[in-house]
């Protein structure tokens, strides 16, 4: 039996006909083989999810009538996890792994160690897409623009103010589970901070460490890459505070 297949639709969702794109098209004709009156799901953040059926597929357009409204898009937990760029492929990792995670946002930030100063947000939104349309939910996250990390610390209280930080430190000492599970976290924003490979520089470390609203924790005895440590700190976050400890 086929596996229901899910397609994300960066467009208005509404009862009634909807024409999707060549690159749609292409996917559901050669890729996945489907043709008139078979059905499929679409959905994106705004609008949930809806069973579609293909009333006619082109080269160029796919016609489909939507049938039926399945389910809406959940809230996510507030959390955002700032990073710094690493190599594309472990960059590919962390796009796919934080979506599945349930991060609300997600900001690339240049610190001084930072090894990778290319960005690409086209291909990283690919990828936040391709999570969400495998693990069947409906919410992408948010790619803000890149920030060089002196600017966000010297704007702290605009751009963080509001928000409880926890800062991945791989030199501190403090148990996550312990200084998390003392939290009280009704209603907060999160940010959490990662590094790049390299680490943080001590002058960074002791500006974040200055901060009333940060967390200094480490994530363990050994040195995690960057793409394991963002899975690692979200695993913590979800089931002490977000939607795993519901």
């Amino acid at each position: 039996m086929r596996k229901n297949i899910r397609i994300y639709a960066d467009q208005k969702i509404e009862e009634g006909i909807l024409l999707l794109n060549k690159k749609t098209s292409h996917y559901l004709k050669n890729v996945m083989r489907l043709s008139e009156r078979d059905n499929f799901n679409i959905f994106n953040e705004i609008d949930g999810e809806w069973l579609v059926e293909i009333k006619s597929i082109k080269k160029s357009e796919t016609e489909v009538l939507i049938k039926k409204f399945i389910k809406p898009s959940c809230d996510f937990f507030d959390v955002s996890l700032l990073f710094a760029p690493i190599k594309q492929a472990r960059l590919d990792y962390l796009a796919q792994k934080t979506c599945e995670m349930g991060v609300k946002t997600l900001w690339p930030i240049y610190t001084e160690y930072t090894q990778s100063k290319k960005f690409n947000s086209k291909r990283f939104k690919a990828n936040l897409i391709e999570a969400a349309e495998q693990c069947d939910f409906n919410n992408i996250p948010e790619i803000r623009e890149p920030e060089n990390f002196k600017n966000i610390l010297t704007n702290w209280d605009n751009l963080l103010g509001d928000n409880q930080v926890i800062f991945c430190d791989e030199k501190s000492t403090l148990n996550a589970f312990d200084l998390l599970q003392n939290q009280k976290y009704e209603g907060k924003k999160w940010s959490i901070i990662i590094g790049p490979e390299g680490g943080f520089s001590e002058n960074e470390r002791n500006l974040i460490n200055k901060k009333n609203n940060s967390l200094n924790i480490s994530l363990g005895p050994r040195i995690l890459r960057s793409d394991t440590a963002a899975v690692a700190v979200l695993s913590i976050f979800q089931l002490i505070i977000g939607d795993w400890n519901n």
